[in-house]
């Protein structure tokens, strides 16, 4: 019903002035480091202030369509920091300096994406080729975006918008060999007279994926992989989306509607144990069949600005509906248990969670000074049901006001600061299953969650400098304190969580997480080379994590009950990037990536942690042109990836593997057209890896083999 209350009230604002954010063509493809920060011009007005004295990295059109991963988050692990948690070669969640889940917020035209971001076992509801442009933030910026930006934020900007009184155009075909995925994504824009158009679909299928291995070892046992694809790992994607909007001179309005579908298969030995009966191929490699997972993400979302005396009123105010359906045989783990009031949704587990967000900021800008003052509100019900239980329905509701200030004290210098207050209210009802036995005699009636009140109050605070010592050289500061509350998930979870191999179990005991983030930066740039680096350290109180319990699981094959718990944890380590340009046209690019984090109770590393790794490529991109040879660009690249033995309790370790990858890209001019090609070699040798990011390592699985990705783009 809420659904198609917004959809009628998209469908009468589609006759009123409507906006979305003008952006130039000609932004640079790369900017990264404490310098570029420096010179850079944000693309949307509410996104101003993060340029300065923030860890900050840009990629537009360009890079993210030439460095294009399997997903969109994978696309973005070219930058040093950013890394991701796969399931799968469709399914993947980000991870900032080790931080991810709910400590890592992805905003889209200026709100949170809100999907379920607790579980790595379904993917980040975006549309990639939707994607013009995105900027990476690294630090403490929770006085900004909330108490989940402790990893940091990832920026999806408003799509660029074509130039007064034109038409434009773009269709992109794509193939990889590795899954045959076939892809295609059609975009059309129109302006005129600063009314405009913007309508994007795109559509994915692809097959299960290869790997260089026809076996695997789990459990004791050797367990084939026919054929050298992982059973049921394809699946299909359909997405859409349009925005309306006007410009003028009181102000900008836009209206965004986007819906996107994914159906993802899951290996059929992610849920229980594998089975070599259940591991063959009987039909197309297309087919997905149980379990599989369908996710349908509806946004809408309206941006807009008007120009004051003094200053300018900005908000962004959004509707997003998420509905995840996980299927497979009905009660595969506890045939005889029955959740009360649980709605019967023909699936294992279903959770629809409907979520209001209003953000509004008000600037004044003076001679040398900016402040930006602001509300964040969100007010949100997930409603839980299926046949199986993980979390229960619950309502949460929250409400954050800040303060942030630029303070340009000299040539030299530039001072920040910033405070934040918040408030989040949680409910849930308590949550009971009667249990059966064989002949269908109540046996027991249980509480599978209890009910749940809960409020909480947090201020927060950040500081920061730059001083540009040079044109040429630069250093930067940060420093701000943490706070997140714990996730319904952590606080009253109570069941499987497929594919993570364990049954998980929140505790309501837990406090909010707290914390201090330091941040800093040294950039140095010459003519020929330059270098950035970038050391972090925070330190949490409260850090929330899994933990084994040393007690097995009453439902079956559910293995080890892990339970929520928390502790004090440090988590260190830098990025490091050098750039040295052998010849104008041949450049060699090196940057490295540690993070190193210890739960200090028991000293050992926590879960789900990246290990260190050295990138090296080298790249070729001349200086002419003409109509058969535009934006030319060739690159080869060598990755490195250490072993990860700091692993948590009964966490396997990884060993290092080295991957080799290639790319190359060209533009045909083509009378007022342009067609461009991208052609990409992932894993060139076929190397066989674990990858320590990967659901799927647990059960000794490695990752995709080689992958050829040929992309044609035609814009007119």
């Amino acid at each position: 019903m809420i659904k198609n209350f917004f959809c009628f009230v998209f469908c009468s604002l589609l006759s009123m002035p409507l906006y979305a954010q003008e952006t130039a063509d000609t932004l640079p493809s790369v900017r990264t480091g404490v310098l570029e920060a420096v010179e850079y011009k944000a693309t949307s007005d509410h996104q101003t202030l993060n340029g300065h004295t923030l860890d900050l990295t840009y990629l537009g059109r360009n890079s993210l369509l030439r460095q294009q991963g399997n997903t969109f988050i994978n696309t973005l692990e070219r930058i040093p920091g950013v890394s991701a948690i796969n399931t799968g070669v469709g399914i993947s969640k980000p991870v900032l300096r080790g931080l991810s889940l709910n400590r890592v917020v992805v905003t889209e035209n200026g709100l949170k994406q809100e999907g379920q971001q607790w579980g790595v076992d379904h993917g980040l509801e975006i549309d990639q080729y939707s994607v013009d442009q995105v900027e990476v933030l690294k630090g403490p910026v929770s006085v900004i975006y909330g108490t989940d930006g402790i990893g940091g934020v990832i920026n999806i900007l408003p799509p660029i918008v074509p130039a007064k009184n034109t038409f434009k155009g773009e269709a992109i075909g794509t193939y990889k060999s590795n899954n045959d995925l076939l892809g295609s994504s059609v975009k059309l824009s129109l302006n005129r007279n600063d009314i405009y158009t913007i309508v994007r679909g795109t559509y994915q299928d692809f097959a299960s994926y290869r790997v260089p291995a026809d076996r695997f070892f789990y459990n004791g046992y050797i367990l084939p992989i026919y054929n050298h694809r992982l059973k049921n790992t394809g699946g299909r994607e359909a997405n859409f989306q349009v925005t309306q909007g006007i410009r003028r001179q009181w102000g900008q309005m836009s209206l965004t509607v986007s819906n996107v579908f994914q159906q993802m298969g899951f290996f059929v030995g992610a849920f229980g144990r594998p089975r070599a009966y259940d591991l063959y191929h009987p039909e197309s490699f297309r087919t997905v069949n149980k379990p599989y997972q369908f996710i349908n993400h509806f946004k809408i979302i309206h941006n807009g600005h008007f120009h004051t005396y003094n200053g300018k009123l900005e908000w962004d105010l959004g509707y997003q509906d998420n509905t995840r359906q996980e299927i497979a045989q009905p009660h595969q783990h506890n045939t005889y248990q029955v959740v009360r009031g649980n709605e019967k949704k023909d699936a294992s587990l279903f959770l629809n969670l409907q979520t209001l967000q209003l953000n509004a900021r008000f600037t004044r800008q003076w001679e040398k000074a900016r402040n930006v003052s602001g509300l964040a509100s969100s007010l949100q019900h997930n409603r839980s049901a299926g046949d199986e239980f993980l979390i229960p329905s619950y309502f949460q509701y929250q409400v954050g006001l800040f303060d942030y200030l630029e303070y340009q004290a000299s040539d030299k210098l530039l001072w920040t600061a910033g405070g934040r207050v918040d408030i989040i209210r949680q409910t849930a009802e308590r949550t009971i299953a009667d249990s059966y036995d064989r002949s269908g005699s109540l046996k027991s009636t249980d509480t599978l969650s209890p009910a749940l009140s809960r409020n909480y109050f947090n201020a927060a605070v950040s500081a920061g400098l730059k001083y540009q010592y040079s044109p040429r050289q630069a250093v930067r500061f940060n420093a701000g304190t943490a706070f997140r509350v714990p996730a319904i998930n952590e606080l009253l979870s109570n069941g499987i969580h497929h594919g993570t191999f364990r049954h998980e179990k929140g505790s309501v005991l837990l406090k909010e997480e707290r914390g201090v983030m330091i941040d800093a930066g040294w950039a140095l740039n010459r003519p020929k080379w330059s270098v950035d680096i970038t050391p972090f350290a925070n330190y949490f109180t409260n850090y929330i994590f899994l933990k084994p319990s040393g007690v097995f699981s009453p439902l079956e094959e559910a293995g080890q009950i892990y339970l929520y718990d928390q502790g004090a944890a440090f988590f260190g380590g830098m990025e490091m990037a050098v750039q040295y340009k052998i010849t104008p046209a041949l450049v060699w690019s090196s940057d490295m990536e540690y993070v190193y984090n210890r739960h200090l109770e028991t000293g050992r590393g926590l879960p789900m942690t990246p290990p260190m790794s050295w990138r090296n490529d080298i790249t070729y991109k001349p200086l002419w042109n003409n109509d058969l040879l535009d934006q030319f660009y060739i690159s080869l690249e060598g990755h490195y990836f250490a072993p990860q033995h700091r692993t948590y309790i009964n966490e396997p370790v990884t060993e290092g593997y080295f991957l080799l990858n290639a790319s190359l890209s060209n533009s045909f001019r083509l009378r007022g057209t342009r067609l461009t090609a991208y052609l990409q070699v992932r894993n060139l040798t076929n190397a066989v890896y674990m990858n320590n990011m990967s659901r799927y390592r647990i059960l000794n699985l490695p990752e995709q083999g080689r992958n050829i990705q040929v992309m044609l783009r035609y814009e007119f």
